[in-house]
């Protein structure tokens, strides 16, 4: 292996990293304030549109506001649903909804961008049901997260999904 071949794979496994810690840290977020009265599900959006521009950053990707809701929006009802079901003021059901979402979300994004932003996310359907999927399994780690109570962004801004 060439000393480029190994910069490469040495700056992928930290971009990796970087994305799956902005992830966790999005989704530890997302449980802290989804049952804030009055704010909750709103603020989880703000959170997931500053998790996926920072994810962009991360891969060196410029995804701006539109673009991340736009992504958002391309979820299709599965995750718009699961947001309105955070409207539901019960917080054993708003919680694992919020961080699995939201950490499903972000696993998404990093493999979205790493196939090059296709606008069908189809592809990514198990991505995200995997991500769902460990982010329920672990609620504990994510529960436990020193950074749940620092926000990604201004989470009382407003974004149409």
């Amino acid at each position: 292996m060439d000393e480029e071949t190994k910069v490469t794979v040495i700056d992928d496994r930290v971009r990796e990293e970087e994305a799956l810690s902005l992830c966790k840290w999005a989704a530890a977020r997302a449980g802290a304030i989804v049952v804030i009265p009055g704010l909750g599900t709103l603020s989880t959006v703000a959170n997931d549109v500053y998790m996926i521009m920072k994810i962009g950053k991360v891969y060196e990707q410029d995804i701006t506001e539109k673009a991340a809701v736009s992504l958002l929006g391309s979820m299709g009802t599965v995750f718009v649903g699961g947001k309105l079901a955070t409207l539901i003021p019960f917080a054993p059901l708003q919680i694992p909804l919020a961080v699995g979402m939201t950490y499903g979300l972000g696993r998404v994004v990093m493999e979205w961008i790493k196939a090059g932003k296709p606008k069908d996310l189809s592809a990514f359907k198990k991505v995200y049901q995997d991500g769902v999927k460990y982010a329920r399994e672990n609620i504990n780690l994510f529960k436990e997260d020193p950074k749940k109570d620092e926000p990604l962004g201004d989470e009382k801004k407003k974004f149409d999904v």
